[in-house]
């Protein structure tokens, strides 16, 4: 697809239906056609855009929408925008834009949005279609277990993790700019009601969402602003989710976003420094944290919110290994950080319930998982070294995201001839005079890096 002309995407994917998957809930949505055609139209040379209104597109009651666009061509500088009649939000989409939100909108809160054509002087042929909407309905779910007879989360505002709209769980940010959540939430089960195997085919889109306001007061989510949620970059996302009842420790998945069209800006340069991973354990006992937008009443319904409790083991079943841990989550906090809370890294991604008040423990799926820990490793390419010198914990250094060299020269000395050497946010010295001859690409994959001789 050029950058110049977006063609219709088909609606399969951005309207595919998720079905509950052990601990995440869904918000309820429907799907509808709108058409709406700008017909084609020419700029004026020496003069200002001309505004094409596509007009107003009302869904009565919808507590937020999502419009999605059908071919277009928007030529080197128009571009559409759209804007809330509820709370006066607004996007902007160019033609790369639209092409990185698989041709739809943001999730505007509200019943209706308004939908503009831009038409630079200098463009063309541009014209601009509405085909469909995605439409939020109803009511979430309620609640489910507590690891003990209260819930014990408190409200949390850690911006490295996100809510992901479409599918009802948690995403969060790690240090080579990937993201991580459950495997269940990118591949839902196909049949409807469950249990029951999935079919192998991404359903994950939507947008990753930060600083996600309060829901209503019967629970209905609110949409964070729109500056505030990222598309889902279709591309390249790697999973693996057996089906319900298949085994433990083996759902998860790594996947990329796209730049915000308001700012432009990646979430790392939004909200700063990602967590740290590590396929290290703590001991049994050692506090651990689950934070991410489980299910709750009335406000607090998938806000973010996050709770602590004791790890309890590691138990392995060939390739497959899984995490235990007496922590509250809800349907929603799948894909949630399991955090060692002395150490501030992460040991592995959230993916079951499994408390009640007579006991249990909840689950997830650990890093020491080889074939995550490999999908992580290859998010930038494969054979892709990892630097970093702000990891929290001691270990053996090898290259990875979860055993990273501490020096520039290392990553360098190692990486394989024409890789990626993946250096974390922060300052790296090498000795004057030191010659590198090896080809590589030096990528800063989550903020500012200085490499300075000494």
């Amino acid at each position: 697809m050029s950058a110049r002309r977006c063609a219709a995407l088909a609606l399969a994917l951005a309207f595919a239906t998720p079905v509950v998957a052990a601990p995440s809930t869904a918000p309820l949505w429907r799907t509808t056609v709108v058409s709406r055609s700008s017909g084609t139209v020419d700029g004026e040379p020496g003069k200002v855009a001309r505004e094409i209104d596509l007009g107003w597109i009302e869904m009565p009651g919808a507590p937020w929408l999502r419009i999605v666009f059908g071919d277009c061509a928007l030529g080197d500088s128009s571009r559409v925008v759209v804007r809330s009649g509820w709370n006066d939000d607004w996007q902007t989409l160019d033609a790369r834009a639209l092409e990185d939100w698989s041709n739809t909108s943001a999730v505007f809160n509200g019943d209706r949005v308004q939908v503009k054509l831009l038409v630079s002087p200098d463009d063309k042929g541009v014209f601009a279609n509405v085909r469909g909407a995605v439409v939020g309905v109803g009511r979430p779910l309620s609640p489910e277990s507590q690891c003990g007879a209260t819930d014990d989360r408190v409200p949390s505002s850690d911006n490295r993790v996100g809510r992901l709209f479409s599918s009802g769980c948690t995403a969060w940010r790690i240090g080579n700019g990937a993201f991580l959540t459950a495997g269940h939430c990118a591949d839902f089960d196909p049949d409807g009601s469950g249990p029951g195997l999935p079919d192998g085919t991404l359903d994950l889109s939507g947008v990753v969402e930060f600083n996600v306001p309060d829901s209503q007061s019967d629970g209905t989510l609110v949409a964070a602003a729109p500056e505030d949620q990222f598309p889902i970059r279709l591309t390249g996302v790697q999973w693996r989710f057996d089906g319900e009842g298949q085994g433990l420790g083996k759902d998860w998945c790594v996947f990329g976003v796209n730049a915000n069209s308001t700012t432009g800006l990646l979430p790392h340069q939004v909200y700063g420094i990602p967590f740290h991973i590590t396929r290290e354990l703590p001991a049994g006992g050692a506090l651990t944290r689950v934070t991410g937008f489980g299910t709750d009443l009335a406000e607090a319904n998938q806000t973010n919110q996050t709770h602590a409790g004791p790890f309890v083991s590691e138990t392995a079943s060939g390739a497959d290994i899984r995490l235990g841990y007496v922590t509250d989550t809800e349907g929603g906090n799948s894909g949630s950080p399991v955090i060692w809370e002395a150490q501030n890294l992460c040991f592995g991604i959230h993916t079951n319930g499994g408390c009640g008040v007579s006991g249990g423990e909840n689950s997830g799926t650990s890093f020491e998982v080889d074939a995550l820990e490999t999908a992580i490793n290859d998010f930038l390419g494969t054979n892709t070294t990892h630097v970093d010198n702000n990891h929290a914990m001691p270990m053996t250094e090898g290259g990875t995201l979860m055993r990273p060299w501490n020096t520039f020269i290392e990553g360098a000395n190692t990486v394989v001839s024409g890789a990626t050497v993946s250096v974390f946010t922060g300052s790296y010295s090498v000795l004057a005079g030191t010659t590198i001859t090896r080809a590589m690409t030096v990528r800063a994959s989550v903020g500012p890096v200085t490499i300075a001789g000494n």
